[in-house]
Formats: C-alpha cells, sequence, structure tokens
C-alpha cells in the first residue's frame, strides 16, 4: 500500500480545496476500512472507519508501517513480501479478496477480508496500494455457530440412533418379562386347580386311616404324598406372588401387609430354587415379628430379585477357594425416633461389589451381566417396591468378601399411625411442562413425598410452580394459609419483586438436575 501524495492521502493538501473536501468526506463516509500505504509499505491515509474495527484512531497510523496490523508471522515478513513484489511483479494478494487475521491497536486479533489494488497516481510515479478490508468477525462467528450446530446435530442423531436401539433392546427384554409373567401366572393357577381335588383326596385317605380303616403302613405313603404335594403348593403361590403387578396390587390394597413367617413359608420353595446349585439358601427370621407394610406379592418380587443377584455373585466351585456359596434371608426389629420398622435383609459370600458398582446399583438399566443376560432393572424394582412402602434400601458391599442388601420396611402399625401425618409430605405441583412435571414427581415420589397434580392447592405444605404460567393471587392465597409451607419456582419469574415477599426457592437452571434435586430437597424438610 504504497507512496506518499494521491488523492487519499491525509496531511497532503490536494491544489483544489474543493476536491479535497469530496475526498476526505468520501473518506470519512466509507463503511468499511481503507488504507494507503506507499512502496515502502508507510501508511499514506487511513479512513475514519480504521478506528471503528482496528481501534487506532486514523492520525496515529500515518507515517508507520502496514505490518503494525499484522500479527506474525506476516509482520516480520511484510517487508520480504514488497521487496519480491518489486522485484518480479508477481504477488498472491493483488486484485482479489484474501482472508487474514488483523491486529487490533490492544493486540487482539480480529478476522478480516482484504482486497489490495494497485493505483497509479501520475505518469511515472510512484504508485499507492489501496487496501479495503471488509470485517468478518461476525460471518466468522456465524460459521463457526453454524459448524457446531451442524456437530450438535450430528451427536443428537448418534444419540436418537442409539438411544432407539437401546429402546428397541429394552422393548423386547419387557415382552420377555411380559411373557415370563403370564406363563408364571397361567402356570399357578393350572397347577393350584390339579393340587386342589389331589389334596382333598389326600385329606380323605389320612381321615380314613385315622378311623383304622386303612393300614397304618399305607398311611406312610400318604404322608409322603401330602408333603410332596405341600412343597408343590409353595411353589403355586410363589408363581402367583411372581406374577402380580406390585403398583397396582399396591394401589388396590392400601400397600397390603405381611406377615413374614408365613410368607416365607410359601415362597420358600420358589426362592431356594432361584441360586446355582453350588449356592445354599437359609432364612433366620426373628420371632414375634410385626406385619410388614408390603403386600406379599411385592415382597416376593423384590426378595427373588435379591437371592438371584446374591447367587449370581458367587463364583462356581472351579473358581472358589473356600467354603460353599451360602445365601442367607434374615430379618428383625429396628425401632427408631420414626417409628418400628422390619428389616429384611439378603447376604450373601460373593465376589462383592467395587465402589463404582455399588454407586451405580440403583440406576435404570445399569447391568455388570453379559448382554442379554441383564436388563439392568432388578435393583430398581426392589428399590422402588420398597419405597412404595415409605421405606428404604440399604447396600454393605465389600470387593471379595460379599454383599448384603437390607430393606428397611414400616410395619403395618408405624403405617396406621403415620396416616395421620399424610398431608405433612403433600406437595402440589403446578408445571405445564409435562416433561419437567413427570421429572419433579419421580424426585419427590423417590423422596417419600406425597404429590398432588390436581385443579387445587389444598392442603399440600409445599408448592412447585412455573411462575410464568402460574396465576400469583392464587399463590398469595396459598401462602397466607401457609406461612410455614415451601414456594419452588421452576425458572426466574419475570417480575422478581412481586415474588419476594413470597418468600420462594428459585431453580435458576431448571436443566441443571442437582439443582432441581437440591431445591425440592428443601422443599420437603422439615421446618
Amino acid at each position: 500500500m504504497e507512496s506518499p501524495g494521491g488523492p487519499l492521502t491525509r496531511g497532503v493538501q490536494p491544489s483544489n480545496s474543493v476536491e479535497a473536501a469530496r475526498d476526505r468526506a468520501a473518506l470519512a463516509a466509507a463503511l468499511d476500512p481503507i488504507i494507503t500505504i506507499d512502496a515502502a509499505g508507510i501508511i499514506q491515509s487511513a479512513s475514519d472507519s480504521v478506528e471503528r474495527v482496528l481501534g487506532w484512531a486514523p492520525a496515529e497510523l500515518l507515517g508507520r508501517n502496514v505490518s503494525v496490523l499484522m500479527p506474525e508471522p506476516h509482520r516480520s515478513a511484510h517487508d520480504g513480501y514488497l521487496g519480491t513484489y518489486h522485484r518480479t511483479g508477481k504477488t498472491n494478494i493483488m486484485n482479489r479478496p484474501r482472508r487474514f487475521q488483523a491486529m487490533r491497536k490492544d493486540g487482539s486479533l480480529i478476522a478480516i477480508e482484504l482486497c489490495v489494488s494497485r493505483a497509479n497516481v501520475s505518469a511515472g510515479g510512484a504508485p499507492l496500494f489501496v487496501g479495503i478490508i471488509r470485517d468478518m468477525s461476525d460471518f466468522v462467528a456465524a460459521e463457526v455457530s453454524h459448524e457446531q450446530e451442524q456437530v450438535r446435530s450430528q451427536q443428537l442423531l448418534a444419540e436418537q440412533t442409539s438411544a432407539l436401539q437401546t429402546a428397541h433392546v429394552r422393548l423386547r427384554m419387557a415382552d420377555r418379562m411380559a411373557s415370563i409373567g403370564t406363563l408364571a401366572a397361567g402356570l399357578g393357577h393350572d397347577m393350584n386347580n390339579v393340587l386342589l381335588p389331589v389334596r382333598a383326596r389326600l385329606n380323605a385317605l389320612r381321615a380314613a386311616g385315622q378311623a383304622g380303616r386303612v393300614p397304618a403302613a399305607e398311611i406312610k405313603h400318604v404322608e409322603e404324598i401330602r408333603k410332596s404335594v405341600g412343597y408343590l403348593q409353595q411353589l403355586a403361590d410363589g408363581l402367583h406372588f411372581l406374577a402380580l403387578d406390585p403398583e397396582a396390587e399396591d394401589k388396590a390394597s392400601d400397600g397390603g401387609a405381611t406377615d413374614l413367617q408365613q410368607w416365607w413359608s410359601q415362597a420358600r420353595a420358589l426362592l431356594s430354587k432361584a441360586v446355582p446349585k453350588h449356592v445354599r439358601v437359609s432364612a433366620s427370621l426373628s420371632a414375634k415379628l410385626p406385619k410388614a407394610a408390603i403386600a406379599p406379592h411385592g415382597l416376593t418380587q423384590a426378595v427373588l430379585n435379591l437371592i438371584v443377584n446374591a447367587g449370581e455373585a458367587i463364583p462356581g466351585p472351579e473358581k472358589r477357594k473356600r467354603r460353599q456359596g451360602h445365601v442367607r434371608l434374615w430379618a428383625d426389629v429396628l425401632r427408631d425416633d420414626r417409628g418400628e420398622w422390619v428389616r429384611l435383609g439378603v447376604s450373601d459370600n460373593g465376589t462383592g461389589m467395587t465402589d463404582e458398582v455399588k454407586r451405580r446399583a440403583f440406576e435404570m438399566f445399569y447391568t455388570t451381566k453379559p448382554r442379554g443376560l441383564g436388563t439392568g432393572l432388578g435393583l430398581v424394582l426392589v428399590r422402588n417396591v420398597v419405597e412404595r412402602t415409605g421405606g428404604r434400601v440399604e447396600v454393605e458391599s465389600e470387593t471379595g468378601k460379599g454383599t448384603t442388601v437390607t430393606l428397611i420396611i414400616p410395619s403395618v402399625q408405624a403405617r396406621e399411625a403415620g396416616k395421620a401425618g399424610t398431608l405433612e409430605n403433600l406437595v402440589a405441583i403446578r408445571v405445564p411442562d409435562g416433561r419437567a412435571a413427570s421429572l419433579i414427581r419421580h424426585i419427590l415420589e423417590v423422596s417419600g413425598a406425597k404429590v398432588n397434580e390436581g385443579d387445587k392447592l389444598g392442603d399440600a405444605r409445599a408448592l412447585v410452580i412455573d411462575p410464568a404460567a402460574a396465576d400469583i393471587r392464587e399463590v398469595r392465597r396459598w401462602r397466607k394459609e401457609h406461612l410455614d409451607g415451601h414456594l419452588v419456582l421452576l425458572g426466574r419469574p419475570r417480575s422478581a419483586g412481586l415474588w419476594r415477599p413470597l418468600k420462594p426457592v428459585t431453580i435458576e437452571d431448571p436443566s441443571d438436575l442437582e439443582e432441581v434435586r437440591s431445591a425440592l430437597a428443601r422443599a420437603i424438610a422439615p421446618n
């Protein structure tokens, strides 16, 4: 960009003052920066727009080498570029736009498009080089954003494809589980139909023996048959428990109640056969256990999953150097300041869990079993069954020594006593977004809260709402009636000042799961 003089040069006054004023006005009005340099690369003029794009006032650039606007390595090599052009007359930059990075006055870089042309000022005189600079930062940012969006779209497509494949696997597994449930129900029903007349005839033979009409030696055979039939009856009862839907039956029976001694006598045959041959199952149930506030079928399904997992965690004889594999079912009573609980545990002497497996044990679809052999739903079912009773599940495990999973279930007496306090845990949800509402409901129910999604706020002690869709007048009425209640806002409201007197807990980022969990935990925490 060359040579002193010329119509665009600042500080050099053309002979015609009208022309000079016109040239200065044109230069000042140029939207894109315009810079002229002489043959040595010294800046001769600069338009006003240079300051907006590059941060230099036009007067600050006059007399400086144009390389001041270039980052390395072009800054050091620029004089060489000019020398090559003067010797050969060849250049790759002249008369066509090229993309570069320019250096601003503050040292930052900016994307530009540069177009350089030669201006012959007078016959035989040194030429000027005129550079027109276009700010490309917005365009480059848009290109980057577009590329990022394409990458995100590709990632999303890959994730959705993977999720679809996983969903297909889960659907096939669900179909298999449903088929097994149907089969179990059918087998249990048919076995009961067959066993009923058999047991009736055995009872008749037994009565005949007691009356002396059947020889005593034959009665021994009848008793042995009765034992076998009793075992088959236990299997039929176990299959019946296994086939029922815990959630549907719990709702129909108000949670149910189980005498553990009686339950074990019915379910023992089925549960004891759920382990490999190299593993034995034993039971140790404390005497005078209170009834557990759980339906027998739900308990059977939960314990079956635990016993199956325990048996599979015990290596076969060829890999074991110590005693026989053993799974022990035990039960006792726990009393604390929250009431009376029944503790039912399943302990094994298997390989135990690593910290990672223990941490993720209750994640849905997480499994350490080979693909196709495990659904990752067993422990999830256990937790859901127990938490519906208001209880909890605890896991203790040590690598190489074994695992104990304990179901802590309220007694029936404690459940009845706690019904009066049901409203203490009632939370109302007013969130139009179905996906968000479902997530919130799940987190609350897992935490033991009762959820109300009806039209009225009622006696809810906590309220979770979307402020953008809520009627603040209704919330104010609720607050007057529940001064100690907790109000959670899913997202920051537009008029924060109107909501502040209601003392809400605000979830700033509803997509942040940990923030949502933390806010909901505060909502159901005791005052």
